[in-house]
């Protein structure tokens, strides 16, 4: 199961053109991490598919079945973080700009941040 989840975790990635490094970023996960799932190194936990399956643009539950981890929800696991379709989005829109698109980009979302404060 664990290469299986490793195969579709790489067509996932590449079908979004995500590289390790951007799916970690974006997650929060540890790179060598997402490297090791990869690999087929490490199983998938619960914890770890719920903090990369924004960031792949499909539904935690989704994620869980093809990890073959239970899908039981609880209240809690059923909420999603504050925005995170739209942030999976955006690091895959950004993983594929070059690189002065992606320096705009980045002042763009700072110019929006802090407008916010104001």
């Amino acid at each position: 199961m664990t290469q299986r989840f490793a195969d579709i975790l790489q067509g996932l990635m590449d079908n979004r053109e995500l590289s390790p490094r951007a799916v970690s970023r974006a997650s929060a996960r540890a790179e060598s991490t997402i490297l090791q799932l990869l690999n087929g190194a490490v199983p998938p936990s619960p914890e770890t598919v719920k903090d990369i399956a924004p960031v792949l643009n499909i539904p935690e539950a989704d994620l869980l079945i093809i990890a073959g981890l239970t899908t039981r929800q609880s209240s809690s696991a059923t909420k999603s973080y504050r925005n995170s379709t739209e942030i999976g989005e955006l690091v895959s829109i950004a993983s594929s700009l070059s690189a002065e698109q992606l320096r705009r980009l980045i002042d763009v979302a700072r110019n929006l941040k802090s407008e916010e404060r104001n």
